[in-house]
């Protein structure tokens, strides 16, 4: 498969289920397959490396307390002069920014030598963290991810073109249960620097513009202000070294509705036993894998109490966000997702109001379908920005086929929003759609507006489609990009099995006749 500097490769060999698995992430990327091939292995595996490297520079220049330092110290005076010049244009842009609210912003470069020492440190990264976030994130020991065959070490590796002149970025991990392997490789002759249309939050100070007032007097280091402002942006230049991993990544598992459902019950349950700690005995709670133990967190965290400070509070979406979930609540739910806050717990619960009346119901007492998507709409609302990744394990579960045709125009929509979707999926409806979305953005938009949900349009380039096919019992399974066919149609295996069916059917029916 031939490699594309927007799309880098991620490989992973003998991970769990999977004996090999090549895959390019693209603005939407689809999983399908039958059970126990490994999808959610591999979208578990994506959230994991989305939060390694999303707080890489982070951990680096933070917690360690030569990182930053080593980072300015063999730089001269002209150096500092020049890092304090980019900084103070950089602090124009932000200024600019928040002024005229304007999407584009101008790339930030990290000039030499300083882009040649970040790369260096984040060559040495430490990857125990990798290491232990893989076993929080899946709930097993490295041991648990070995490949069903037993004999070989679970291997990781993303590949990424860094320019024209063919230099590639590198990450390879051996997960062995003993002393894990790893390699990071970053051209030295790669520009480092900050690009996309996203805005970089900045520091909560006002910023001047003139490049000697980030120095320090004497002009051979740079003043607290411009130390915190180089620190603020730093994980973001990471970030774009490591594109899309370095992203914010949100995970929705499966059995949403169960978990929704008992969500009041497990707050309380946790609650309570930690209020008691320490005072009698409390059984052991059962264990979780972290993936769920960040969904409940976020859900936690849903309470937009107007006594918190402001950045405390809950974001506002983007109107373009808003106003898809607002069409998810106008036409598929049929009614609101309200969060209130418990007066016991002081946590938020979630409730659900439908159209045209004053009832409100706990989620328990709606349908499975509301339970199902209210955490979209709620990540939508309140969590996810363009840019970010919002991973959901099939999102087709309790939704009739009408409905799933529906979510799958939703998904596209807040794709085409710029925030990237990552799903796992049984549904035929779910594919059918999708292909027929890539089929219409062939055809020009004033000849579409006859065609049922012609509003949403995906390009081809923008999604990926992976088969995980079933091998035997010791080889696993086998990953590989299907792309639509000449019926129109993403191969997945549902044409065989409705085919097969069929058959069945005409066979009855030509028995119960003679």
């Amino acid at each position: 498969m031939q490699n594309n500097s927007s799309y880098p490769q991620l490989i992973a060999t003998n991970f769990g289920p999977i004996k090999r698995a090549a895959i390019e992430l693209r603005p939407l990327s689809v999983f399908v397959g039958p059970s126990n091939t490994g999808k959610s292995y591999l979208s578990i595996l994506i959230y994991v490396l989305h939060k390694f490297f999303g707080h890489q520079a982070s951990r680096l220049l933070y917690r360690s307390p030569t990182g930053f330092k080593s980072l300015l110290s063999p730089n001269s005076n002209d150096d500092i002069n020049q890092l304090s010049t980019s900084l103070a244009k950089l602090a124009e842009n932000l200024s600019n920014f928040r002024t005229n609210r304007s999407k584009v912003q101008s790339d930030f470069v990290l000039p030499e030598p300083f882009g040649s020492s970040f790369k260096s440190i984040l060559s040495n990264t430490d990857t125990t963290l990798l290491e232990e976030e893989i076993i929080r994130c899946f709930g097993l020991e490295l041991d648990g991810l070995l490949h069903m065959d037993g004999d070989s070490s679970p291997q990781i590796e993303i590949r990424r073109l860094a320019d024209e002149s063919d230099n590639s970025i590198d990450f390879k991990f051996s997960l062995k249960s003993e002393n894990p392997e790893s390699r990071i490789t970053i051209p030295l002759e790669m520009p480092v620097k900050i690009y996309g249309n996203s805005p970089i939050p900045s520091p909560k100070f006002s910023f001047p513009t003139e490049a000697e007032d980030y120095l320090e007097p004497n002009g051979k280091a740079l003043n607290i202000l411009g130390s915190r402002l180089l620190r603020t942006i730093l994980p973001y230049i990471a970030a774009s070294i490591w594109e899309p991993y370095g992203r914010n990544a949100y995970y929705l598992p499966a059995d949403r509705t169960g978990i929704m459902h008992a969500h009041k019950a497990i707050v309380g349950a946790i609650l309570g036993n930690i209020a008691m700690a320490g005072i009698r005995h409390t059984p052991d709670m059962p264990q979780l894998t972290g993936v769920l133990s960040d969904f409940l967190e976020v859900l936690i965290s849903l309470d937009d109490n107007p006594s918190y400070p402001v950045h405390h509070r809950l974001r506002k979406p983007s109107a373009q966000l808003e106003k898809i979930c607002t069409t998810m609540e106008e036409k598929i739910l049929m009614g609101s997702i309200l969060t209130q806050n418990s007066e016991i717990t002081k946590y938020p619960q979630f409730v659900y109001q439908p159209k045209g009346r004053k009832t409100i119901l706990p989620l328990k007492n709606s349908s499975s379908m509301v339970s199902e998507l209210a955490p979209i709409l709620l990540y939508l609302r309140h969590k996810v920005n363009p840019g970010d990744v919002l991973i959901i394990e099939e999102p087709e579960s309790h939704l009739h086929p009408a409905v799933q045709v529906q979510l799958t125009r939703l998904l596209v929509a807040i794709v085409n929003e710029g925030v990237r979707v990552i799903v796992t999926t049984h549904s035929e409806w779910i594919l059918e759609e999708l292909a027929n979305l890539v089929s219409l953005s062939s055809i020009q938009k004033r000849e579409r507006a006859s065609i049922d949900g012609h509003e949403e349009a995906l390009d081809p380039q923008d999604i990926g489609a992976w088969l995980f096919q079933q091998g035997d019992q010791t080889n696993g399974s086998i990953v590989e990009r299907i792309d639509i066919d000449e019926s129109g149609l993403y191969p997945a295996g549902f044409e065989e099995v409705a085919t097969a069916l069929y058959n069945k059917s005409a066979r009855i029916f030509n028995q119960t006749k003679n």
